[in-house]
């Protein structure tokens, strides 16, 4: 009996002993809010994250190296990214490396994630955090210490290794043993956490076809060989895998068709079941517009425009170089390739004009339907029979990364990169009416107006602003992409996917402070 009295006190011992910690976090509270550990004015990236290592044999970096530049970056304050409670501290974690510190943080959702600040120093102002106290986010809790190289802070994101320095690199790829993106996962939470944010679906990678909205906010898309659609609220209801890989993706009938190298288009049901299939006779290469103007360029180097059916050409135009980016406007249909010349092409598949241009540019439709495109060289106006005119003597260069858009209500908006990227707005006397600038904004930037605000999305930026004045209501940002795709539901979501993700705001939240 006295042995199993003390078997029984020892293992109820060792039982509260293990729910310690976990306790201790709950006290140390939720995420609410996160951000990067140094300053980013002044540091930078030296080596990112998951690259092979000349110096460790080809082996992954499992962080990021940050690095603010010579006599600049030592003993400079390192700041906990988020709340939570500290699990491994010690000023010598890493031998003559330097010091570690690693802080467990719990996030809204429930996952648990630990962020790891290597090669750091403690001076007696900074002392490290002692451990299984609580942190806040932006306390500091240690300095940047003079590791090799050259001193800088190794930093991780990782859901392993809860207690103990990581190894720094892997042979395997990192996110297959646990570890993430650092600056990713930082900037995306940051996101996350915004009172907008309703639901986000994490991609393998960027979407290369643009997502087919259903009836109901539901949404099909393609990722790798794979078709999913996912619930108006961001649940995955089923996923249907393809024999071959889709090079477009359409709406048809009452959800959506894949179409494949072959020419072979392949349709689906709202339940993910295949459905009928038929031929175009036609090799595709990629799909440039959808809608009702479905345009593929060809594997022999066509523009091809299908029907009402979906299998029949409705016209056909040849020898057209690779093409980096599309627009359909009322009237004109723009192709910019990727050596920069702008094809104007009418509805009808009539080639009516080629422009050599020095750099990519953005375009808008103005409401007699014809084509603004805003190019290094200003603001330009296409008409339906291909002509050029300058829309507008005073507008700023435009080109690459810029945006345009011209409203119902008259008023024209133009995002520019030139000096310090602005968005400027004229009235119909071409009077500018305001000028916000956004040095932190990077393009190619979409600009579209619903009701009393105006949305500006960039590569990874997404803005509400008063269009009245141009103040800013709102802002977050993601982590960025090169393909963007959004829509405003009748339900109120702003979906929109940008990098490898999708995510859903609450417009009304969103761009309330707009009025």
């Amino acid at each position: 009996m006295r042995i199993f009295v003390r078997q029984l006190f020892f293992g109820l011992w060792a039982a509260l002993l293990a729910a310690a910690p976990a306790r201790a976090q709950g006290q140390c509270g939720t995420v609410t809010g996160i951000s990067l550990p140094v300053d980013t004015a002044t540091f930078a990236i030296a080596q990112a994250f998951g690259v092979p290592s000349p110096r460790h044999q080809g082996r992954y970096h499992t962080g990021e190296d940050y690095y603010g530049g010579r006599n600049a970056s030592y003993l400079q304050p390192v700041r906990a990214v988020a709340d939570g409670r500290v699990t491994y501290s010690a000023p010598w974690g890493w031998g003559r490396d330097g010091g570690v510190v690693i802080i467990e943080h719990t996030f809204p959702d429930g996952s648990i994630a630990y962020s790891q600040y290597g090669h750091m120093e403690e001076i007696p102002e900074r002392p490290f955090p002692a451990r299984y106290t609580c942190v806040r986010a932006g306390d500091i809790i240690g300095s940047v210490g003079n590791a090799r190289p050259a001193p800088h802070l190794h930093f991780e994101i990782r859901t392993n290794q809860p207690d103990i320095p990581g190894p720094g690199y892997t042979w395997d790829f990192p996110t297959a043993l646990g570890w993430k993106h650092p600056t990713l996962f930082v900037v995306n939470w940051g996101a996350w956490l915004h009172p907008a944010h309703r639901w986000h679906l994490e991609l393998n990678g960027e979407l290369r076809l643009p997502p087919v909205e259903l009836a109901d906010h539901s949404l099909v898309y393609l990722e790798a060989n794979r078709l999913r659609r996912i619930t108006p609220d961001g649940r995955i209801l089923w996923r249907a895998s393809l024999d071959k890989m889709a090079v477009g993706l359409f709406e048809y009938d009452d959800a959506a068709a894949a179409a494949y190298a072959d020419g072979t288009i392949q349709a689906f049901g709202l339940d993910g079941a295949p459905r009928e299939s038929w031929t175009t006779g036609i090799p595709l290469e990629s799909q440039l517009l959808t809608g009702e103007r479905l345009v593929f360029r060809t594997a022999d180097g066509a523009l091809v425009a299908f029907g009402a059916d979906r299998e029949t050409a409705a016209w056909r135009l040849d020898g057209v170089p690779p093409v980096a980016s599309a627009y359909a406007a009322p009237n004109l249909l723009a192709f910019l390739t990727a050596d920069h010349q702008l094809l104007s092409v009418s509805p009808q598949g009539q080639l009516l004009d080629i422009a050599t241009l020095a750099e990519p540019g953005s375009f808008a439709a103005a409401p007699d339907g014809a084509l603004l495109a805003y190019i290094a060289g200003g603001l330009w106006r296409v008409d339906g029979a291909g002509v050029w005119a300058l829309e507008r003597e005073d507008a700023p260069p435009g080109g690459a990364g810029s945006g345009a858009l011209l409203a119902e209500d008259g008023l024209l908006y133009l995002f520019s990169q030139e000096g310090t990227p602005a968005l400027r707005a004229y009235d119909r006397n071409g009077q500018m009416r305001w000028q916000t600038d956004l040095p932190d904004v990077s393009g190619p930037v979409t600009l579209q107006q619903y009701g009393g605000a105006l949305l500006l999305l960039g590569s990874g930026d997404v803005l509400a602003l008063n269009p009245a004045n141009g103040a800013i209501c709102n802002q977050l940002r993601v982590y960025p992409g090169a393909n963007v795709w959004y829509s405003l539901g009748a339900d109120g979501m702003l979906r929109a996917a940008v990098g490898a993700q999708i995510l859903a705001l609450d417009w009304a939240t969103f761009a309330g402070r707009c009025g």
